[in-house]
């Protein structure tokens, strides 16, 4: 029996001999041989697309492996000869010291030899010129000096008496026992300080020169300052001191007001003219507004 290609033109034709070759059936049978090697060739090409694609992922892997490799190799000798520095240095250090004790100990051997103790000379009798002087002897003796050096001397008009009264050996003028010691502020004499006019005068003048404070007029800050004050032995003010406060503002215009207050009649304690702390409030009110305007 000879062989039969059962795909074949003849042996379709032969099946449908005799029948409707117009049937659909007739065209698929006729053209199979076709299709199935269309069919054949697009298996092939997907197995050579895939075995394509493996191989070139597996290059592609086996490369990737072999760059982080030399890459871990490089980090690895870089960390190693990080570790091998500080050794180096560490070495160079301890060379240094080495050779620095030597010139320590040198200079160590050299204080010691100067720092050589002194024996004292012992001595029958003291130079009475030596001898060490308390403060009324020197006081005496740079007296006696510039008496002796300014004795005569008439061409600069010098005298030896204000020279001992006035003046140190250096020059400078010597304080007095009275001078040293600040006089005493009374705070209650005999006659207390009175201002030209009496206290309705003082109050008035006050009045009239307080300058109230822009900036205490914008944030209506009113109150009192209480303020004291040393009345001088000549009724000049001196010293002005802030007893309560009202505003920074405030506190400095009622200092200023008082610093120009003229010459007051000074206290008498005893007779004569004393220094007396005097007390004056400073009031600061702003004018009242009526409602509505």
């Amino acid at each position: 029996m000879s062989k039969v290609d059962i795909i074949s033109q003849q042996w379709c034709d032969l099946v449908f001999e005799g029948r409707n070759k117009s049937y659909g059936a007739y065209d698929l049978r006729s053209k199979a041989g076709r299709r199935h090697l269309l069919a054949i060739i697009d298996i092939l090409v997907g197995i050579a697309a895939l075995a394509a694609l493996i191989f070139s992922y597996t290059a592609a892997k086996k490369a990737y492996d072999a760059s982080m490799g030399a890459d871990a190799q490089a980090v690895t000798e870089l960390s190693e000869l990080k570790k091998d520095e500080p050794k180096k240095e560490e070495k160079k250090a301890e060379v240094k010291q080495e050779e620095e004790k030597p010139k320590e100990q040198i200079q160590k051997v050299a204080v010691r030899a100067s720092m050589a103790f002194t024996v004292p000379e012992i001595v029958d009798k003291v130079d009475e010129s030596k001898k060490l002087k308390n403060q009324d002897e020197l006081n005496r003796s740079s007296i006696s000096i510039a008496s002796q050096d300014y004795a005569g001397d008439t061409k600069n008009g010098m005298n030896i008496d204000d020279l001992k009264d006035n003046q140190r050996a250096g020059g400078d003028q010597v304080p007095t026992k009275e001078e040293e010691k600040a006089p005493e502020v009374h705070t209650i004499v005999e006659q207390m300080p009175v201002f030209p006019g009496g206290e309705s005068a003082l109050l008035a003048y006050v009045g009239s020169h307080v300058k109230y404070p822009e900036i205490a007029k914008e944030q209506d800050i009113q109150g009192i300052v209480q303020l004291r004050f040393v009345v001088l032995e000549n009724g000049s003010i001196g010293d002005v001191q802030i007893i309560k406060s009202l505003e920074s503002h405030c506190d400095a215009e009622a200092k200023r007001v008082v610093k120009s207050l003229p010459r007051f009649i000074p206290g008498r304690q005893g007779g004569k003219a004393v220094r007396v702390w005097y007390t004056l409030p400073i009031r600061f009110q702003l004018p009242k507004t009526t409602p509505g305007k």
